[in-house]
């Protein structure tokens, strides 16, 4: 070392430490905010505004058949109109005809309009769907939460419940399917 000597290392007092030790935290928790909000941000795209998307939930093929998800791009982008998708319920159906698409009928459920956030969220909770079948009535509530991972390209789940009215009642719920879609 040459002959100059370092300045003595100045401490700090117990109340200007904690003050800094704070600031430090408020810092780090701010950036890791900041952080995962360009995270989800990055996560989602805008909508093709005005595109008709059709896709498929994640339940198994039925005699070759996937059950079809479709909807619309509002001219806005922040809604999907006419979002439907195909099911046969938390309860399950049976008895299908070879060659024939189950999905069709009362095994299509409409949920409507569907929000859509500035940076392509997708979110409704509460939605219903109602059909009658020889004095049952089925009422199904559901949730949409996903996003676009482009223009032209949306996932996300469904998460339904249902109750049964009439001679028979019965409930059940909730269950939870995935979706994909693309524009065509």
């Amino acid at each position: 070392m040459s002959g100059k000597q370092r300045p003595a290392a100045r401490t700090l007092s117990p109340a200007r430490a904690e003050r800094a030790v704070r600031a430090l935290a408020l810092l780090t928790a701010a950036v890791l905010l900041l952080g995962a909000a360009l995270a989800a941000a990055a996560l989602a795209a805008k909508p093709a505004r005005g595109a008709h998307f059709s896709g498929r939930t994640s339940v198994p093929a039925i005699l070759g058949f996937r059950a079809p998800v479709s909807f619309t791009v509002s001219q806005n982008g922040r809604q999907l109109n006419g979002f439907s998708f195909g099911t046969f319920g938390c309860f399950g159906a049976g008895g299908f005809r070879p060659g024939v698409n189950p999905y069709t009928g009362n095994s299509i459920l409409h949920i409507g309009t569907v929000k859509v956030s500035a940076s392509g969220q997708i979110s409704v909770t509460g939605a219903t769907s109602k059909y009658s079948v020889q004095g049952q009535t089925t009422v199904t509530t559901i949730s949409v939460a996903g996003h676009f991972t482009k223009a032209k390209a949306a996932t996300g789940s469904i998460k339904f419940s249902q109750n049964v009215t009439g001679s028979v009642k019965s409930s059940c719920g909730p269950a939870t399917v995935g979706f994909t879609a693309s524009a065509h």
